[in-house]
């Protein structure tokens, strides 16, 4: 009989739970996971990073000289972003760089890429120009007619150089006149 009784009153203190429902802490949860999500979504698109490129394809233009070009420098046709700068590698003599730009935008094999400032003393850009071609360069392939950076301390030294080289010459002048 103990034992009878004894399994009568465990069955007696049994605690019921209650039956599990949607509560507010599932949504919660929900909302949270949502919000993290929303974030990622939003740090990769600061950062620059993309899950797919499919709608956009890479060319490469040759330069001479690519000074102060960055990867992630933007490329521009009218002063309109159509896509930007991805790599920048050295095949000496020369430097090739790969541009990424949107599907929509078409470059053609008579186009002419070349690298501007923005502002008097601001970042480094490639500018497309337009040509009257209708050979469209596909993706992989290469513009051919590029314009290399305009560099502000070679002009001065080729000035200077030539101002001083004139000054030499008119002393040499003045010496052969003197004689």
């Amino acid at each position: 009989m103990d034992q009878s009784t004894s399994n009568s009153d465990t069955q007696k203190h049994e605690i019921q739970l209650p039956r599990r429902t949607f509560t507010i802490e599932f949504f919660v949860g929900l909302f949270a996971l949502l919000g993290v999500a929303a974030a990622g979504y939003q740090a990769m698109g600061l950062g620059g990073l993309e899950l797919s490129s499919s709608d956009k394809y890479d060319i490469k233009a040759e330069f001479d000289n690519i000074s102060g070009l960055k990867t992630g420098a933007p490329v521009e046709i009218a002063g309109v972003p159509i896509g930007q700068v991805v790599k920048v590698e050295l095949q000496d003599p020369e430097a090739i760089v790969t541009l990424r730009l949107s599907n929509d935008i078409k470059i053609f094999d008579d186009d002419i890429a070349s690298i501007r400032t923005q502002g008097i003393i601001g970042d480094r850009y490639v500018k497309i120009s337009r040509g009257a071609s209708d050979i469209v360069i596909g993706p992989g392939e290469t513009i051919i007619e590029t314009e290399s950076v305009i560099d502000i301390e070679d002009i001065i030294g080729k000035i200077v150089h030539s101002i001083g080289g004139d000054d030499e010459e008119e002393e040499e002048a003045d010496i052969e006149v003197a004689n």
